[in-house]
């Protein structure tokens, strides 16, 4: 019996045909590849990570409908490995079963051996990983998935020795060939159990205002209190959780949410996670203390984090936020972008054959390099790893000088740059995936707004015009990745949503409505292709993927596909506030409520979205008026300044109406007016109204009067009615909380 763990799932699966093991026997040779070539099939493939593979002994297919065929002819299961080019174990696998003879010749003669780029097929990935921590309570990559010709599971296995690996073939060969009929109805039996979990339902809850602050308090208070973070070893970023904490600290002025985050990316900036010399951040750590990090860096990871500094820096005003968002996007411009503008999508772990070997330092190492004063002195603030496969190595950090400016530590890990220079760089994948580059592409916007930075709005726009031109079909629809000038792959529910999210986020940073426009293509065809027309919420992909059609509803290291949607649909409904945008709107939080409410820690990018859409969004630029009227707030000289646009054919009223039952323009610094300064009015005659009224139209700003001292404002307010000719709209109130632009590096 298996117990089942993923995501509050608890069942119990039977699975009868790998108790025994047995050995193989052997069928007619697989076809053979010419002696000095790699498998075509891979050499071909516009995937890094299928290249890697081109040499293996095991003669894979790509995932395919002519794959799934060709198992159906010949009567074999499928062995499905899912996998990515910066993972270690994936290369370990490679190196110690796929290009082992007898493991090779057992995998070529009775199974159709299919390898999978997860980071380009997440749908499946997602939906086939399920299969694996059902039956071994445990995932991860690589994940070994065995499937029928119709794509049913019917074993999964994570990293396993070569021997027990044997085994595992082994037994399901002679359980394929034994007792097929039972495989098969256990394949039919298990995918209907697990599809049915993941397109469940939840009872709509209501997400209050209550249940925010509940639920901030309760992710809060989990976190460790010693280094930040949530949850233990391996401890993840868990960035959603850490936005929507910054989002409740803005909104309720939520200490235990701030501290909480602060405590968490301060530990971040000094630890070993925290790559000190290039910039960027690795993976995970496999402690808790974030000390020894798993070495491969994510484009998803730079993009999610340097947007949680950007928000940390406008809301707290500590320059070290700003200071380290430059650091993680500043790597990402040296290191992941590619000559067309695109991101590229990781930077391996491994390099010289071995996990870190690039990263890290053993003690002779130091002395060669800096010699032995300069090294006892690196070991005393670096500290040598205690245990472990890195065990007496020196992983550099600034646990011990958090916040301080050492010279002589500043002195080290300039040689120790130098010599690292010269060393075997890990491979890059230059696979360029289409929700990763809408991830990276907001944070480049969202901080080109935040710090004032014109080359962050360069590399924003620059990127979003790649993807746009070689990403888009004819139809309007997109694709997922692109690798060697060719796209391919079609685009799933996260590729939508994250580059119509990208889209609003460049809208707001330079007011060119051909971004709106553009998140609003995405967002359409997002309805079309993905949405569960019955129940309200979205599939993750446009057609079955694998054994189902699932949708992602939980957050994991990234947002759930269906929160991320709900973003972009609040941020449209925004900037475009239709009735028909609104009730969709709506109709998705509703959809989705449920999740959220009973798994707060799995559901923080619904919660965080849903809160937007009923509070107001936050951030430097708002939008007021059903989306008619812009308005971006700043720090400019010491004064409050606020940008307004409003659209042709509307106005708001001026700060002194000459009509007493308008509502009148202002701004406010801690709930006081204390005479801000306004423009001048156009006196005009409009058609509700048979007198003449006193109206701020177009284009123009507001600015306080006096300087705010210091670079944080944390309490503005603008109290604002748009109307048109013939109806006003009831009053808005944007807050902001807004940080001097940080322009300098």
């Amino acid at each position: 019996m298996i117990y089942l763990k993923n995501a509050g799932l608890r069942m119990i699966v039977g699975l009868f045909f790998l108790f025994t093991i047995t050995s193989t026997s052997a069928f007619a040779a697989s076809e053979k590849l010419p002696e000095g070539e790699g498998n075509p099939r891979m050499l071909n493939a516009t995937s890094p990570y299928l290249r890697i593979h081109a040499s293996d002994d095991v003669q894979w297919y790509a995932w395919s409908d002519e794959t799934f065929e060709l198992a159906r002819k010949q009567g074999k299961p499928l062995m499905v490995s899912f996998g990515y080019t910066a993972c270690h174990w994936c290369h370990v696998m490679q190196e110690t079963h796929f290009t082992q003879k007898d493991i090779a010749k057992t995998i070529n003669d009775n199974f159709i051996p299919v390898i999978v780029d997860r980071e380009r097929r997440p749908v499946l990935d997602e939906t086939y990983m399920l299969v694996t921590e059902v039956l071994t309570d445990r995932g991860g990559w690589p994940n070994t998935v065995f499937m029928t010709a119709d794509r049913k599971p019917f074993y999964g296995t994570g990293y396993v020795s070569a021997d027990d690996f044997r085994k595992i073939l082994a037994a399901i060969d002679e359980s394929w060939k034994g007792q097929k009929s039972g495989v098969l109805a256990e394949s039919k039996r298990l995918s209907k159990l697990l599809n049915t979990y993941l397109t469940r339902r939840e009872d709509a809850k209501e997400l209050s205002d209550e249940l925010m602050k509940k639920s901030s308090a309760e992710l809060a208070g989990q976190f460790d209190e010693f280094a930040g973070g949530f949850g233990g070893a391996p401890k993840f970023f868990q960035q959603s959780i850490l936005m929507f904490l910054l989002q409740q600290a803005e909104r309720n002025n939520d200490k235990q949410a701030l501290d909480a985050v602060e405590l968490t990316l301060q530990a971040i900036i000094s630890g070993g996670i925290h790559d000190q010399i290039e910039g960027g951040l690795h993976r995970y750590a496999v402690d808790p203390a974030w000390r020894i990090p798993h070495f491969e860096k994510m484009l998803y990871d730079q993009a999610m984090m340097a947007e949680a500094y950007v928000e940390a820096y406008r809301i707290t005003g500590k320059v070290e936020y700003a200071k380290m968002a430059r650091k993680i996007l500043d790597y990402v411009l040296a290191d992941l972008t590619s000559p067309e503008g695109g991101f590229y999508s990781t930077r391996d772990a491994d390099s010289e054959g071995e996990e870190g070997t690039y990263y890290v330092w053993s003690e002779p190492q130091l002395l060669k390099v800096l010699g032995a004063d300069d090294t006892a002195y690196a070991i005393k603030i670096f500290e040598q790893v205690g245990d472990g496969e890195l065990a007496g190595k020196v992983i550099l950090n600034r646990d011990q000088i958090k916040g301080q400016t050492v010279p002589r530590v500043e002195q080290i890990l300039a040689k120790l740059a130098a010599a690292r220079a010269l060393r075997i760089k890990p491979q890059r994948d230059e696979k360029i995936v289409a929700n990763w580059n809408g991830m990276m592409i907001s944070a480049f916007a969202r901080a080109a707004v935040v710090l004032d930075d014109n080359d962050y709005a360069s590399a924003a726009t620059k990127a979003a015009q790649f993807i746009w031109d070689k990403f888009s079909k004819k139809d309007g629809t997109i694709y997922r990745s692109y690798f060697h000038g060719k796209a391919e792959i079609d685009a799933e529910l996260v590729d939508y949503a994250w580059l119509g999210r990208s889209y609003l986020k460049l809208f707001d940073l330079s007011d060119h409505a051909i971004w709106l426009q553009r998140a609003q293509n995405m967002l359409a065809n997002m309805e079309k292709s993905f949405a569960d027309k019955e129940h309200g919420d979205f599939y993750s992909s446009a057609s079955l993927s694998g054994f189902g059609r699932t949708k992602s509803r939980q957050d994991s290291d990234i947002p759930s596909g269906n929160g991320v949607a709900l973003d972009l649909i609040v941020g449209v409904a925004k900037r475009v506030g239709s009735p028909t945008n609104q009730r969709r709107t709506e109709t998705l939080i509703a959809a989705l409520s449920g999740f959220a409410a009973g798994s707060p820690a799995s559901g923080t990018s619904i919660l965080a979205a849903a809160d937007r859409y009923a509070n107001g969004e936050v951030g430097p630029v708002q939008y007021g008026g059903n989306g008619n009227v812009r308005a971006h707030a700043t720090i400019q000289n010491g004064k409050v300044v606020v940008y307004l646009r409003v659209e042709r054919g509307w106005h708001v009223n001026a700060n002194k109406p000459l009509e007493d039952y308008l509502v009148p323009t202002k701004l406010k610094l801690g709930g006081k007016e204390e005479g801000a300064e306004y423009p001048e009015p156009e006196i005009k005659r409009l058609g509700f109204s048979p007198k003449p009224l006193a109206l701020l139209e177009n284009e123009f700003q507001i600015s306080s009067s006096q300087n705010v001292g210091g670079n944080l404002v944390s309490d503005v307010e603008l109290e604002i009615q748009a109307c048109s000719d013939k109806i006003c709209l009831a009053p808005d109130t944007l807050k902001f909380r807004i940080a001097a632009p940080m322009s300098g590096r």
